[in-house]
């Protein structure tokens, strides 16, 4: 228990700023009524055509479609005067079919609307203000997923390495003709953002620059000496915590700490697993050209898990020898 307690403890780390990453700190920046403007900001830069001026946090727990459904909790929902809404999630871990994921988000707030206009209706009906039949016109208001990711996704092959960021809309195949503007999903991948402290150019670089490496300063570089992010780092400062807010804020360390070392003993497993079949491929086909496929296959395992941590692509190209098509395609 001794060690535990030791392994976060602020003075050995020498840590000044927090860890933007784990849910604390997430939640504490973009979450909360007192910081609810930094949201607003954030959500305008990366969104990059809406004007947000004014949000309110909405509960993170959805029911689901049926008593059986289980229920989904987001890690930040918020919804604007006219009814559009934002859904705000951060994923450390790999998961192949994250975009997937997020589109089923979309379906409870879609879903929440149904059943608001239906409210509405059986309210009008009692009061003698209704006919006798439910006459909704699914004029939907927008739902925005963004989405900080600590990993990339695969892209299709002429996708720049360097672009961390993609906005996707429902669209008609051929002319790319806007089907509806209902749903929005925006998508930060850091395991794409590998610019330097002097290359930042965008205020979206900022951001991601310090959701990526916050942690790691010990000071507030010239580049953040605008008031917005000066405040995010008197935020971020550790001494400037409670005490019940930095045992909080350990506690998700930990936490972060315990789920990253999860799937990096996940990827040993697959690489050990990996050498073992090539080995055993070698001898089951007596000659040298089983344990060489064997070794390939162990190649591509290897690369597969890399990319699920959300290791920079260029990089697990150089480790393995895979060209980055290869890779982008696992």
């Amino acid at each position: 228990m001794k060690e535990k307690e030791e392994s976060v403890d602020p003075q050995k780390t020498k840590q000044k700023y927090a860890e933007l990453l784990c849910d604390f700190m997430f939640k504490r920046l973009f979450g909360s009524e007192a910081n609810k403007d930094v949201l607003i900001a954030f959500l305008n830069t990366v969104i990059e055509d809406v004007e947000i001026v004014h949000v309110d946090f909405i509960p993170t727990e959805h029911i689901g479609f049926t008593e059986e459904d289980r229920k989904v909790i987001f890690d930040i929902s918020c919804k604007c005067k006219d009814g559009s809404s934002f859904i705000i999630e951060m994923q450390k871990g790999y998961q192949k079919y994250f975009r997937e994921r997020a589109l089923y988000y979309t379906t409870y707030p879609i879903n929440e609307q149904g059943r608001e206009a239906h409210d509405l209706y059986l309210k009008r009906k009692a009061a003698g203000e209704a006919g006798p039949r439910f006459d909704w016109d699914y004029n939907l208001r927008p739902v925005t997923v963004v989405a900080i990711l600590n990993f990339s996704f695969a892209h299709c092959g002429d996708w720049p390495l360097e672009q961390f960021r993609s906005s996707y809309r429902l669209y008609e195949d051929s002319r790319c003709e806007v089907m509806t503007d209902a749903l929005r999903f925006v998508f930060l991948e850091l395991g794409r953002f590998n610019k330097h402290l002097w290359e930042l150019e965008t205020v979206t670089d900022k951001w991601m620059y310090l959701l990526k490496h916050m942690h790691e300063m010990d000071e507030i570089p010239k580049k953040f000496s605008d008031p917005l992010f000066t405040r995010l780092f008197l935020l971020a400062e550790i001494d400037n915590f409670t005490a019940e807010e930095k045992k909080q804020y350990y506690k998700s360390l930990e936490d972060m700490g315990d789920y990253l070392n999860t799937i990096n003993t996940a990827a040993e497993i697959a690489e050990k697993r990996g050498h073992a079949a090539g080995h055993a491929a070698g001898r089951e086909e007596g000659r040298a050209e089983g344990l060489k496929e064997g070794m390939e296959k162990e190649r591509y395992a290897t690369a597969a898990k890399f990319k699920e941590l959300g290791v920079d692509i260029a990089i697990i190209s150089q480790a393995t020898g895979l060209t980055v098509q290869e890779i982008e395609k696992l």
